[in-house]
């Protein structure tokens, strides 16, 4: 069986997932396949399609035409033979050798059916000169993290950002074929859908695991853009929704998980105020921040008597200090996001790699110089 499955869905005609299948398949050796899957009544560049049919690591799929995002990703999934799954998005770049990281997992750590790393994130509208430094981590081990500690970083918010600090799910991660089938059997939502997966799929991950392992090593880098926010689409009686901002998406997706499973949402805390509070502040346009901010306040307002809304004070600043540090800083690397010329993430990646610790390396192998010979 194929050790990893790389799913790419490709939403939109806009999308071009040709420049990241050719920088993986420029690995002739790594266990992968490349699943792209797609709306049927979108249509894939002429290079791509040909490619498809000439590769045998690489094939497509087609979805039913006008499928949400959420649903094309679990068609993606459902169409993967690997023995691990994972998924980026056309505009993202991932390690090739990630095959032989889940692949060393499997018997360093037979317990562990959920992998995930640190991802770069890449904002491809930065402009030079205003953009913050990226960190790179100066450690390369991977680890087992406590299960009760990510619960309560997803659903309880506990030191969160606008978004949990959890890393583990399908997107730019990788979960291990037992836990793909066992979510698949999961009923599907037909009475709401998220503009953001990547979260649904990171809660019944954390929720029906067996074992984390986390590397430090960067494994991949994401595309960014700002969210865009979405009306909700389902009927139930809950304030916090994908209209109100990426904070109010998750929350969303919290509840539906829960919802589920028979078991209420429970995100409702100080902590999670404060998670709403910071997607305020990270807009710098008053006008928006001032309809964020009241959508947010009149949803506190609406929840359980409205005992959170007094902990709701944001506060605007329409320019944000950048860290703009290099060199070697609290265990990180920090570097410029255009280092050589870097524009997108793929090429950002490809800048960064060879200061890396090389995959093989981390997973017990011997590090060999361009001889071939051993180091």
């Amino acid at each position: 069986m194929t050790k990893l499955s790389i799913c790419i869905p490709v939403e939109t005609a806009a999308q071009d997932a040709l420049p990241l299948v050719t920088m993986l398949l420029e690995n002739q050796s790594a266990d992968f396949e490349i699943v792209i899957a797609k709306p049927a009544d979108i249509s894939l560049c002429d290079a791509l399609t040909g490619l498809a049919a000439s590769e045998t690591r690489v094939a497509t799929t087609d979805a039913p035409a006008g499928i949400t995002r959420q649903l094309l990703w679990r068609h993606a999934v459902a169409a993967t033979k690997g023995d691990w799954v994972t998924l980026v998005n056309p505009g993202d770049v991932i390690e090739s050798e990630l095959a032989t990281m889940v692949a060393y997992l499997e018997t360093s750590s037979p317990d562990v059916d959920a992998l995930a790393w640190n991802v770069l994130q890449i904002d491809r509208h930065a402009e030079p000169g205003k953009a913050s430094s990226i960190a790179i981590p100066a450690r390369y081990h991977i680890d087992k993290l406590d299960k009760t500690g990510m619960l309560k970083a997803f659903f309880y918010w506990e030191n969160s950002l606008n978004v949990p600090k959890m890393p583990y799910g399908l997107h730019h991660a990788a979960i291990r074929r037992s836990l793909v089938d066992a979510l698949l059997q999961l009923p599907q939502p037909s009475d709401w859908s998220t503009p953001v997966p990547q979260y649904e799929w990171a809660a019944k991950v954390l929720l029906f695991s067996n074992e984390l392992a986390f590397s430090a090593r960067p494994m991949s880098a994401v595309s960014t853009s700002p969210f865009a926010a979405a009306p909700p689409v389902h009927p139930w009686n809950f304030p916090f929704h994908s209209g109100l901002g990426l904070t109010g998406a998750v929350a969303e997706v919290q509840f539906h998980v829960l919802r589920e499973l028979d078991t209420p949402w429970s995100g409702g805390s100080e902590a999670f105020v404060r998670a709403t509070v910071i997607d305020c502040m990270m807009e710098t346009g008053r006008e928006t921040y001032k309809n964020k901010g009241n959508a947010y306040f009149a949803a506190l307002k609406g929840f359980e008597g409205g005992h959170l809304a007094p902990f709701f004070r944001p506060e605007f600043h329409e320019i944000r200090p950048k860290d703009t540090r290099r060199g070697l800083h609290d265990g990180a690397l920090l570097i410029d996001r255009f280092i050589g010329g870097a524009r997108d993430a793929a090429e950002f990646y490809t800048m960064i790699k060879p200061i890396l610790t090389p995959v093989g390396l981390i997973c017990g192998g011997t590090l060999l110089g361009k001889d071939g010979k051993a180091i």
